[in-house]
């Protein structure tokens, strides 16, 4: 049986994993629709972040993506110009929960 703490250590592996694959599609998302250049900001350092699997600045930078999509959802969904609303929807879902599986 494993120590408790090499279970929780495999578990943020994962997460970083997973958060490896789908950065580029979250990444897409936010930019087509937006070029603010704190959120565009948020997302280089997000990947440089990822790359360096720095997990306190990771957290970080998710916590700053989870408010912008709260500040910006309801304006994305009235946005008659934007086609890719569930992908908007599955990026804000996917912030979040990185966000709660990389939570101390």
């Amino acid at each position: 049986m494993k120590p408790k703490i090499l279970n929780e250590m495999e578990d943020i592996l994962t997460t970083l994993q997973e958060l490896k694959i789908e950065y580029e599609g979250i990444l897409g998302t936010i930019k087509q629709y937006s070029k603010d250049p704190y959120v565009t900001n948020y997302l280089a350092k997000l990947k440089r972040a990822i790359q360096n699997e720095d997990l306190t600045e990771i957290k970080i930078l998710l916590e700053k993506l989870d408010e912008w999509y709260q500040e910006n959802i309801d304006d994305i969904e009235e946005n008659r110009w934007v086609i890719n609303l569930k992908s908007h929807y599955k990026t804000q879902k996917l912030l979040k929960k990185f966000k709660f599986e990389l939570a101390s």
